[in-house]
């Protein structure tokens, strides 16, 4: 099986292959008149997007998307790089993902056979000017997106640890994401106050996404991690307004499976219980034993041989979970480590006085932590100044501290704002949504709100009692997300921002009030970061009111620039756009469809 791929340095078409043998990357180079190989055992990382200095001198925005660098070491032992552009967005998947698995000595045949099916017949013989001229050869077999996510975005952006959205049910699920959020986060930098489509380039499935102060990181279901925000916590030299790629060198075999942001530093885990950390580093809570910043992931050491599960990331600190154990380490302040004092960690500390532990949720200076065996049980720890630990006083607890409200109470899900906290708790077929901390802004959504307004022992909030079986819950800064089992969204809180996605002109809301905009997305997860939103959806008809850009060129929609829908990904483009039509296989379509 072959494809035709762009080769640069000089650009120019070559078919590459991989060999019988699976052992190498073989083309024909035409100035060396034989073929040329790179074996798979000398890759030593793989680079997305146009990065190297190859790509550099001939720098192409609009196939940004679709070109890729292997890093390997040559004959000679030097270093070298084999830059590539993919004709479309399925050949890019395919040979990024195949390479990536031979790697890891673990692809499956299915993805090997998908190879010869991305093949082309292009012109071979093109001059060494190809790429400048090559936008009418990437047009011409340009397919539809097989798998495109889109976010709606809503809100502003300062920090608050989101929730993890859970992994999608099948690869063929194609998720919308309904965001809630300004500029760095993907968008213009405006404002926005209701769900407002915003289109992620590429074939790409949104397992989780998480937010921190001005950033966000994107985690795909093939492991690929892409951010977008502010440069103090993405690592990149300047502010990025849409997602992009990041390389995470991981150790070889290990897959990325969740993420984590904090105020302006990340965490990501991986399926063999590694940890990588990087961005800001001033207190040590990127867990490396000192206080250096770091522009790209590193893994952490861990003391003990423990399989890390799972991660989340407060303020300045982070907290690890593996064999029911807790690690924190970064800034101590207000006691948030558990340790029994405000002194900042450099690197992973256990935390002695829990064991048992099967989740955590972190604030910006504050931590709950639960148990299921031997008993239900829920911990808090760190800030309590407005009584978001829930032990019935505003003293702040420097060590682990019991929960007496939600003693033998099964907890389906747990969040944490800057300054208040939100538990859902199952028993006999329904649901109830305690709450607990500041209620200045109403994101306790408990009626009255006001400055010094806070509640130090949770209550169940009366709104989601009536019926509802409240599946899931987040926080952000001070607003507030509740997701029903119905499919039904409630926000609650600040809405200086627009972050409750509601069309009002309140600055705040003091109850659960449903965002009717959602109504029949069918939402799957929440999530919100310090004063924006996600909600993630399952692939719908996108209605003509919720676009006034062209999804792929970005081209504002007039009365002359009239709007068309794809049957394939849902997406809407301009007419120029659109007209480059392909047969949607997949859906028993043999000819061309918009």
């Amino acid at each position: 099986c072959s494809s035709c791929l762009v080769k640069l340095g000089r650009p120019k078409w070559r078919k590459f292959r991989l060999s019988s043998d699976m052992k190498s990357i073989e083309w024909i180079s035409r100035d060396k008149g034989k073929d040329t190989k790179v074996e798979i055992s000398k890759i030593s990382k793989i680079t997305f997007g146009q990065k190297t200095q190859k790509f550099q001198r001939l720098s192409r925005s609009d196939v940004d998307n679709r070109s890729f660098s292997l890093w390997y070491t040559d004959r000679e032992g030097k270093s070298d790089t084999l830059d590539l552009v993919c004709a479309t967005d399925l050949q890019y998947k395919t040979w990024t993902t195949t390479i990536s698995k031979l790697k890891r000595r673990s692809v499956p045949k299915s993805i090997i056979d998908s190879l010869a099916n991305t093949s082309n017949n292009l012109n071979l013989s093109a001059g060494p000017d190809l790429l400048a001229a090559s936008t009418k050869h990437f047009n011409k077999y340009e397919q539809a997106l097989q798998d495109v996510n889109v976010i709606y975005r809503f809100g502003s952006n300062t920090w608050g640890h989101t929730k993890k959205l859970p992994h999608s049910q099948s690869n063929n699920v194609i998720l919308f994401l309904y965001l809630i959020t300004t500029g760095q986060l993907g968008g213009k930098n405006k404002m926005e106050k209701s769900p407002v489509l915003l289109h992620i380039q590429g074939s790409y499935d949104i397992n989780e996404i998480d937010g921190g102060w001005s950033h966000s990181l994107l985690l795909m279901s093939d492991g690929s991690l892409a951010q977008m925000g502010r440069k103090i916590a993405t690592g990149f030299d300047h502010d990025v307004s849409s997602p992009v790629l990041i390389d995470v060198n991981l150790v070889e075999g290990s897959v990325t499976e969740q993420a984590s942001c904090g105020r302006s530093h990340n965490a990501i885990g991986t399926d063999d219980g590694k940890v990588y950390t990087w961005g800001n580093n001033f207190f040590g809570q990127l867990g490396h034993g000192d206080r250096m910043d770091r522009k790209t992931p590193m893994i952490v050491e861990l003391k003990t041989q423990v399989m890390i599960r799972d991660i989340a990331c407060g303020y300045d600190f982070t907290c690890a979970l593996g064999d029911c154990q807790l690690f924190t380490w970064g800034s101590g302040k207000y006691g948030v480590l558990g340790h029994g004092d405000e002194k900042d960690r450099l690197s992973p500390c256990l935390i002695e006085d829990l064991d048992s532990i099967t989740g955590m949720a972190c604030g910006g200076h504050h931590v709950l932590a639960w148990s299921r065996k031997p008993a239900e049980l829920v911990y808090s720890w760190g800030l309590n100044s407005s009584g978001q630990l829930g032990h019935g006083n505003s003293k702040s607890a420097f060590s682990p501290r019991l929960i007496p409200t939600f003693s033998n109470k099964h907890i389906i899900s747990v969040a944490c704002g800057a300054g208040h906290s939100l538990a859902v708790t199952f028993t006999n077929e329904s649901s109830l949504t305690y709450a607990c901390g500041s209620n200045a802004f109403g994101q306790l959504a408990l009626g009255q709100c006001g400055q010094g307004a806070k509640v130090l022992t949770p209550m169940a909030i009366p709104s989601l009692s009536t019926g509802l079986r409240i599946q899931e819950v987040a926080c952000g800064s001070m607003h507030s997300l509740a997701r029903s089992e119905s499919g039904e969204v409630f926000s609650s809180g600040c809405n200086a921002f627009g972050q409750l996605g509601l069309e009002t002109k309140d600055r705040f809301l003091n109850r659960f009030t449903a965002i009717t905009s959602l109504k029949d997305k069918n939402p799957r997860a929440i999530a919100c970061g310090g004063m924006h939103s996600f909600v993630m959806c399952p692939k719908k008809w996108i209605k003509d009111e919720e676009v006034t850009n062209c999804m792929k060129c970005k081209a504002v929609f007039t009365f002359m620039r009239r709007k068309h829908h794809c049957r394939n990904c849902c997406l809407i483009f301009c007419n120029e756009c659109s007209s480059k039509r392909i047969a949607i296989l997949h859906l028993k379509l043999k000819g061309p469809q918009r």
